[in-house]
């Protein structure tokens, strides 16, 4: 009986272990290959993006381009009209106050008129404010007519023109509604905006804003000028200087249309800056 033949695994690992080793790498690197061949898995968005690319079409998206420039301010703020209604105070048989009362030469009334016909022409140079006046002549206008007037144009502004007297004093001072229980921000700006480009003309005394008028308990009110308690929308009554002091009369005739002009010119100031801030103004 033949002998069984012992196998040598030790000379088989010896001869096939390289072989073996070298089939594995094989396999493996294979593997890894057809890894690398087959493509990732896309998000769904690119892969129609780059669908849409390769087709020629255009993919529906904007793309926000960057403002560089500044933002433009408005190439007119003044679009919409505005009405300013001017009352000239007193007139006719109400002369208002004099300069001398033993022997009179100079009326209230009249300046008042004079220096509200140089505002009606000076607010010509701004198109898109209106004038109305209350009269334009010496006669005679009741208190309630003129708040009528103004209330039923429904006016912006009134601006209502005097002039003050007393025994010794000086100056210009604006007075306005005290509304004690409302808003007079409106009516507080319009004074303040009139009395700081007159102030610039040049007064005598800057006698400043003032409410209700004058001898009366500001607390209360009812003490108001009729034409500020009574009239509907920011208004204001300047007192233009005082008819028995000589300088404010000289200031007065000197500085008529400057006056005039700035009257004007604050109205105006005071628009265009709210406008700045809003669409529109809200008087």
């Amino acid at each position: 009986m033949a002998k069984r033949r012992r196998i040598r695994w030790d000379r088989i690992l010896m001869v096939f272990g390289p072989l073996l080793l070298i089939l594995i790498l094989l396999f493996s690197r294979c593997g890894s290959s057809d890894d690398r061949k087959k493509p990732a898995k896309e998000p769904k968005a690119e892969q129609s993006s780059t669908i849409a690319e390769e087709s020629g079409a255009v993919p529906d998206v904007t793309v926000p381009v960057p403002d560089q420039t500044e933002p433009a301010m408005p190439v007119d703020v003044q679009t919409q009209e505005l009405v300013v209604v001017i009352d000239p105070g007193h007139g006719g048989n109400d002369g208002g106050a004099l300069n001398d009362a033993n022997n009179p030469t100079r009326f209230e009334k009249d300046d008042n008129l004079n220096l509200a016909l140089a505002v009606e022409q000076a607010f010509k140079k701004y198109p898109y404010i209106r004038t109305i006046m209350t009269r334009t002549d010496d006669s005679f206008v009741e208190l309630n007519e003129r708040c009528r007037i103004a209330n039923e144009a429904n006016a912006d502004f009134f601006i209502s023109l005097h002039r003050n007297s007393a025994v010794s004093g000086d100056g210009v001072e604006i007075w306005i509604n005290n509304d004690s229980g409302g808003d007079n921000t409106m009516d507080k700006m319009l004074a303040q905006y009139i009395m700081e480009l007159l102030d610039e003309v040049g007064v005598s005394n800057n006698r400043g804003i003032k409410s209700g008028f004058r001898n009366s308990d500001a607390n209360r009110e009812s003490n108001n000028y009729y034409v500020n308690r009574y009239t509907q929308m920011p208004s204001c009554l300047i007192e233009m200087g005082f008819m028995t002091s000589d300088v404010d009369n000289q200031n007065f005739d000197a500085h008529l249309q400057e006056y005039a002009d700035a009257i004007a010119a604050a109205v105006n100031e005071l628009v265009t800056d709210r406008r700045l801030l809003s669409t529109d103004i809200q008087p």
